[in-house]
């Protein structure tokens, strides 16, 4: 049993690389009369592990990237109920994702089509005096499709829904919720140690 686990082991390939991509912040701003959050493009790189199981298309990875949502705080002017003022709040971030991918291998290993789900945490690196507070440590969830061609280049496109409120405070809406969703658009080149 041993030996077989072993043996498994050393067929498996364990990969490091660099994750480069874009991102589309479309996060959610509720109950803040009328103040919302713009969505807009933005960036996000860093590192990444991967670890491809033995004879099949099951792989895990993990990455540490650096994000930054390019969205805005809108918030009403009083007395002008159509007019807004725009101001900063926490928009950069430490993303720590977690997938889980099945790889369907096509011709000899050179193409693989994949899906890819998993968890992730995004660290909130940003502790401005805003008026919009998000907590320091926000939970997500990925979902996404991609390719990975000639066991080189990962090209991945998916969505992350955030879990749980990430606003700690509004000023003047205690109920505000804040979810931190966005698309992602990522290119990785892994190479083998």
């Amino acid at each position: 049993m041993l030996l077989a686990l072993g043996i498994l082991g050393a067929q498996a390939q364990l990969r490091y690389g660099v994750t480069l991509g874009g991102v589309w912040a479309r996060p959610e701003l509720k109950d803040v009369n009328g103040d919302e959050l713009s969505r807009g493009g933005g960036f996000s790189g860093g590192l990444t592990l991967e670890w491809q199981a033995p004879r099949c298309g099951f792989a895990l990875d993990i990455s540490a990237l650096y994000t930054r949502y390019n969205s805005q705080l809108k918030c009403l002017l009083e007395g002008a109920p159509t007019m807004f003022k725009t101001q900063d709040y926490g928009r950069n971030f430490i993303e720590v994702p977690l997938h889980a991918k099945y790889k369907f291998f096509m011709m000899k290993d050179l193409f693989a089509p994949l899906v890819y789900t998993g968890p992730s945490l995004m660290i909130n690196l940003d502790n401005k005096d805003a008026q919009l507070q998000q907590h320091r440590l926000q939970p997500g969830w990925d979902l996404g499709i991609g390719f990975d061609i000639v066991n080189f280049v990962q090209l991945t496109a998916g969505y992350r829904f955030g879990l749980g409120n990430a606003c700690s405070s509004y000023a003047g809406a205690p109920d505000a919720t804040l979810r931190t969703n966005g698309w992602h658009l990522k290119a990785t080149l892994l190479f083998d140690f």
